[in-house]
């Protein structure tokens, strides 16, 4: 029994995404054979029978030291790297999950943010990888293509050398696959996350989040074809906000007015705004007739992992409609478990729900196929190769005991925390000049002196006739002198403002090309240092060859030595034997 320590950064409870979901089923199944300690941000409001939660603070050492000291094993998310390098540090086994291919997920994630900071964070996501590939024991993907992409970025960084390949000739002791998985028992009967929508609605669920690599917008519009057709179908978004996620996703708001604009808000299209607990959720798999599940075309989805709201499908036995290109697709046509669109294409969406709402036939063949193949994906199947590294885990031949955090990484996070004080300052900034134009437009309000008005009324008269002749006279030319001055003086401040606001856009535009020159020469180092250090992994693969082969040379030369000694032994016998049958 192996004392195991499982890192995770999201949220674990009643209410989680993937990565809790996966965390929470991992730990249940290795709970059976192993004693498992669960590490979060944040407590968790639900945990498998035998498993501790340990509570972490993101970023502080110390408070992970607890766990990690107990540690035999250690299986993290990939990104708990970043946070917490100290974890490769440990003399035991690491396990790092790598189901999520975050380079890739954030080319559409964060494809809204401007194009400098994008690079930025791609040039910190590639650090990342490289030092996570660096550092671990084992790796975990979730599907072969996934695989594949992570065995070139090994063979790139130099960990696929000839004593592994020897030793593991397909490398499937350091990089395994554990797919997303699903329940074995059957999802037990729960009432819908929503109001009645009649007893002959026929319900097409959209059973994952709304991020914003998901395409809704397509069967939205698919939906006035298949009300025409089917009027009693009913499209129902389980679009609560992810209790975890730090980024505003533009698809919900985006969803919500293309079925404004249809006019079928509340009506035939109906959002559910909760998060449904993880516990709860078969409610709505067992009141749909349908399940959609429809991506971009994309890197992020070419690579995805076979999602967990989509396994769902399976688990309720529901025929499923899905976009091509990812791994669900290649499920879906080879098991015949619905039928799969083009991305984007709405007239095949349409023709796709119609048919497996009025075709009994198709409809039952298709959920026979998902419920045939649920048992294939349950918890208890897909864990099975971790289950075995965890039954004996070693560390990998080529990890070095003890290795720091890789330059490229620290130079990342000092860019980001950078980037992130120059946003602050260029507010403080505009704040700045917003206030001072406000200022400057006041005193151009107020730079002209005017006379004032007299009261009216026989005395006021009186008064105006006196200032007429006496007071204007000597006033008007001192009032004159006056605005002209505060003209000036206004001129003057709007010239040194609109100076300093040039100044300023030239300081940025000049920090911007130093920035952009220091992200390529950063990049270039980072390429030259892994350049370097897969040169030091082959010496060091050439050194210990060249060792074994000294030693062999050793050996061959010390039974050579022998070989002489025996030979030099029996020469003697024979000389003696000749000087003894010489005649005397």
């Amino acid at each position: 029994m192996t004392q195991v320590v499982f890192i995770n950064h999201d949220v674990v409870g009643c209410k989680m995404a993937g990565p809790g979901i996966r965390a929470f089923e991992l730990c249940r199944v290795l709970s059976h054979q192993h004693t498992v300690t669960l590490s979060t941000p944040q407590p968790a409001d639900l945990l498998p029978e035998g498993v501790t939660n340990v509570v972490y603070e993101v970023g502080d050492a110390a408070s992970l030291a607890p766990a990690l000291d107990t540690a035999e094993l250690i299986i993290a998310n990939g990104v708990v790297l970043a946070q917490h390098p100290e974890i490769a540090e440990c003399p035991v086994p690491l396990v790092l999950d790598m189901y999520d291919p975050t380079p890739l997920e954030n080319l559409v994630l964060l494809r809204h943010h401007d194009s400098l900071g994008r690079l930025h964070r791609q040039r910190y996501d590639v650090a990342l990888l490289t030092r996570q590939l660096q550092v671990g024991d084992c790796f975990l993907c979730a599907t072969e293509r996934q695989r594949d992409l992570y065995l070139g970025a090994l063979l790139s960084i130099g960990r696929i050398s000839p004593d592994i390949a020897d030793v593991d000739p397909v490398l499937r002791s350091l990089l395994r696959v554990v797919p997303f998985g699903l329940p074995s028992d059957p999802p037990p009967a729960a009432p819908p996350p929503w109001a009645d929508l009649g007893a002959d609605a026929q319900i097409i669920l959209w059973s994952g989040g709304l991020w914003d690599w998901m395409d809704p917008l397509t069967l939205i519009r698919a939906m006035p074809k298949v009300l025409e057709a089917v009027p009693q179908a009913r499209l129902v978004f389980l679009a609560g906000a992810n209790p975890s996620n730090d980024f505003p996703m533009q698809v919900p708001l985006q969803a919500r007015a293309l079925v404004e604009e249809l006019g079928l808000f509340n009506q035939q299209i109906l959002f559910i705004e909760q998060w449904l607990p993880y516990t709860e959720r078969s409610g709505a798999l067992l009141h749909a007739q349908i399940a959609v599940y429809l991506h971009e075309q994309s890197l992020e989805s070419s690579y995805a992992a076979i999602r967990s709201r989509f396994l769902d499908h399976l688990w309720a036995g529901l025929p499923s409609v899905v976009t091509s290109g990812d791994a669900a697709a290649t499920l879906v046509e080879a098991h015949q478990l619905g039928v799969v669109v083009a991305p984007g294409d709405v007239d095949a969406t349409a023709a796709a729900l119609i048919d497996l709402l009025t075709n009994t036939e198709l409809h039952q063949r298709c959920a026979t196929g998902a419920r045939d193949l649920a048992a294939a994906y349950t918890w208890e199947e897909v864990a099975k190769p971790l289950l075995d590294f965890c039954d004996d885990p070693q560390r990998a031949p080529d990890r070095p005991i003890v290795s720091a955090p890789s330059e490229a990484v620290r130079v990342a996070e000092d860019l980001t925390e950078a980037r992130a004080e120059t946003a602050a300052r260029n507010q403080r900034a505009e704040e700045q000049d917003a206030a001072r134009n406000t200022a400057l437009q006041g005193l151009a309000v107020q730079r002209q002196i005017r006379e004032p008005k007299l009261v009216g009324g026989l005395i006021g008269r009186l008064r105006q006739v006196l200032v007429n002749q006496i007071v204007r006279p000597f006033v008007t030319p001192l009032f004159a002198q006056q605005n002209a001055y505060n003209a000036s003086v206004v001129r003057a401040l709007d010239a040194v403002a609109e100076n300093s606001d040039q100044r300023r856009s030239d300081v940025y535009a000049m920090l911007d090309r130093q920035e952009v020159q220091l992200s390529a020469r950063l990049h270039a180092a980072e390429l030259e240092a892994a350049s370097h250090k897969t040169d030091i992994r082959l010496l060091n693969a050439e050194l210990v060859h060249l060792r074994t082969s000294l030693a062999d040379i050793e050996g061959r030369l010390a039974d050579l030595g022998e070989a002489n000694a025996v030979l030099a032994e029996r020469l003697t016998t024979l000389d003696t034997v000749d000087q003894a049958q010489e005649p005397s």
